[in-house]
């Protein structure tokens, strides 16, 4: 009995070795440039959705059915978009949000007074974030962390 060894073409490699083809810095700017196109769309997201959360769970909306399945949609659009304003602290405070509602779906009940706090701070971060000094506005997370329970390194 004779065994024979069968080895497949690894298209990759042979890719790699071909000349020709995009410099690595010149792949990066692209990448970077696409990325980059999408930052208008996404900042203006980010706030149609931070008023819709205001207007739908905010203190001046009727909260009487407030269902946590939308407000944790609402949540999930701003961290879908929440890297294009990470110098405002808003993709951390965000995460601060979901976990809070999580929260409150498991337990049944709104905290709403977590929820004002939470909201109040996404909208001061999405205006003056980028401005504050970075240590008031690690305070600024860290008091959100508390109320919400939410622990960034387990995450």
């Amino acid at each position: 009995m004779s065994v024979r060894k069968f080895h497949p073409a690894n298209r990759l490699g042979a890719m790699i070795k071909q000349k020709g083809g995009m410099l690595v810095q010149n792949a990066i700017a692209a990448a970077e440039a696409g990325v980059e196109s999408l930052r208008e769309a996404s900042l203006k997201s980010l706030d149609d959705t931070l008023t819709e959360m205001e207007a739908r769970f905010g203190l001046k909306a009727d909260r009487s059915d407030a269902a946590f399945e939308d407000l944790y949609a609402l949540c999930l659009r701003i961290v879908d978009v929440a890297g294009f304003a990470s110098e405002t602290g808003v993709d951390k405070a965000i995460m601060s949000f979901c976990n809070l509602v999580d929260n409150c779906a498991e337990a049944g009940t709104w905290r709403w007074d977590s929820v004002d706090v939470h909201l109040d701070a996404l909208r001061l971060l999405r205006s003056v974030g980028a401005q504050l000094p970075p240590a008031d506005r690690a305070n600024m997370l860290e008091g959100l962390y508390r109320v919400s329970g939410f622990r960034p390194g387990e995450s």
